[in-house]
């Protein structure tokens, strides 16, 4: 076989292998970068991370923008507008006097006039009592007056949006009984410690979490542990003021997944120290 044909069957078999894998490739790498879960519930909401996050990342969850803005209204009714609709009082007016009829004159005496009878009102039917009549004057009557002092109907109260979580926390894999932080997991707690020195006011607190597995003495101190070395990296590496970082070990009192033995209550949350 010729080499120029050699290099062409090779050439066009690398091309159909890339074009087969790179779709793969794209995939794989779209899911690490979004490799970023919401897990537990109520006030123990955190934002877990299964790669290294940016500093944007983790302000969002930990000094997120606020979404939702208020605005005044103003709420015309009421009182006030009861008081804006009532008739201003008539201004005085300064009527003038009549003239002076002289002696030779007399004066003209005013006409009688005929005394206005009353107008005959209509008797009321038979078949209608009186107390039923006088009801249905007052029901006819009534919204009128409701018009004029009824309150404007209440607004809608909103309902309270989901608290989104204001912790993030890392699966860091301590080796077993051990508290030194590997090298394959430092680039998690930089990102911390490149956030605390953008936000020179931010405060942390750093928990160590484990599983049930093994006595509850034996797994506060393991979690106190981790979390004091996870803060001593933060100091040593990054001068990070110790006075902004304080540390606790929770064990598995704090678990996350519904089952206390699940590997994944194994981890090292931050939360901001108010």
């Amino acid at each position: 076989m010729e080499p120029d044909m050699t290099k062409s069957i090779l050439s066009h078999t690398l091309a159909q292998t890339l074009v087969a894998t790179l779709p793969m490739l794209a995939a794989a790498w779209a899911g690490s970068v979004s490799a970023q879960t919401v897990e537990g519930s109520g006030s123990s909401k955190v934002m877990m991370f299964d790669r290294p996050p940016s500093v944007e990342e983790l302000r969002e969850v930990v000094a997120p923008d606020p979404k939702i803005r208020t605005r005044s209204i103003e709420i015309i009714g009421g009182a006030a507008g009861a008081a804006a609709k009532r008739p201003r009082p008539i201004d005085e007016i300064n009527y003038g006097t009549a003239p002076i009829p002289s002696a030779a004159q007399p004066a003209p005496q005013p006409e009688m006039q005929p005394v206005a009878q009353p107008a005959p009102q209509p008797a009321p039917q038979a078949s209608r009592p009186a107390h039923k009549q006088r009801r249905q004057e007052v029901r006819t009557e009534a919204p009128a007056a409701q018009m004029a002092t009824a309150e404007p109907p209440a607004a809608p109260v909103a309902q309270e949006q989901a608290a989104a979580p204001q912790a993030f926390g890392f699966r860091i894999n301590f080796a077993l009984n051990s508290a030194e932080i590997p090298a394959e997991s430092a680039s998690y707690i930089d990102a911390v410690g490149a956030l605390m020195k953008e936000d020179t006011t931010l405060g942390l607190t750093v928990e160590g979490h484990t599983d049930a597995s093994g006595s509850l003495s034996h797994n506060m101190l393991l979690s106190q542990r981790r979390a004091v070395s996870v803060g001593e990296y933060l100091v040593r590496v990054h001068r990070i003021d110790p006075k902004r970082i304080t540390v606790d070990g929770k064990g598995p009192t704090a678990p996350i997944a519904a089952n206390p033995y699940d590997g994944r209550n194994r981890r090292v949350e931050f939360k901001p120290a108010h």
